[in-house]
């Protein structure tokens, strides 16, 4: 199952290169690719966070995404940890961005990406990209996904590293018309569910061999011939 899991990845991988720059294109598909610049096909804003000394600006009904959130997540996220009231949203920098929101992380784990699956706002740290019609959400998360390692190489060197608004607005894109966005969108989701499907079941058959250690070295259960021989080993 481990080799089987390593092996999906590096498909996935190899056809996120190839079909999000062109490389290989899907069938019926043969328009030509334009590049454009991430901060001409949407909007961006990054978010806030109200003072946590002041108990009433939390614990509401709007999702606050915060980049522990981020690593926590996939591809799409609803569930935080902490939530913001109305009074918090208004007592700072954070805005209210609409489901379908690309959420980038600018400041600690750089490149780190997922969309919005319903309205929520989020910390300073994570940037809202907005697309455009001509950009497909989908599409913008996989090519900010295939191109994280490269981006952590552009962070500004300080305490930590970060990116900013200006830096992401300036990634240049290989852009095909929106279907075949969506196109390829599709078939990487697919590979996504797959991989999804495969990581349940390692993690199921991992749990399924800890509990029968569990079981056969305390002696709660006995292999045959043996426990017909023995009683199990009392304790101490």
């Amino acid at each position: 199952m481990e080799q089987l899991l390593a092996k999906k990845r590096q498909l996935k991988q190899g056809a996120m290169q190839e079909l999000l720059t062109g490389k290989k294109r899907l069938p019926g598909f043969i328009q030509g690719w334009e590049v454009a610049r991430l901060g001409d096909l949407a909007s961006m804003r990054s978010g806030g966070t109200p003072p946590t000394s002041v108990g009433e600006y939390y614990g509401g009904r709007i999702p606050w995404v915060s980049i522990a959130d981020m690593t926590n997540t996939g591809k799409w996220i609803s569930l935080t940890q902490r939530t913001l009231s109305e009074k918090g949203l208004g007592a700072c920098a954070a805005v209210t961005y609409p489901a379908g929101t690309v959420l980038y992380a600018m400041y600690a784990s750089i490149g780190e990406c997922t969309i919005a699956a319903v309205p929520m706002t989020s910390s300073q740290a994570i940037l809202g990209i907005q697309p455009r019609a001509t950009l497909n959400a989908e599409f913008l998360y996989y090519v900010l996904t295939e191109r994280r390692d490269r981006v952590r190489l552009l962070g500004q060197q300080g305490t930590q590293a970060n990116l900013n608004a200006g830096m992401v607005r300036a990634f240049e894109l290989a852009l095909p018309s929106v279907p075949e966005q969506a196109a390829i969108a599709a078939v990487l989701s697919a590979l996504d569910i797959e991989l999804e499907a495969l990581e349940a079941r390692l993690a199921k058959a991992r749990a399924l061999k800890q509990g029968m250690a569990q079981a056969l070295l305390t002696g709660r259960i006995r292999l045959a011939p043996f426990g017909e021989q023995a009683p199990a080993a009392s304790p101490g």
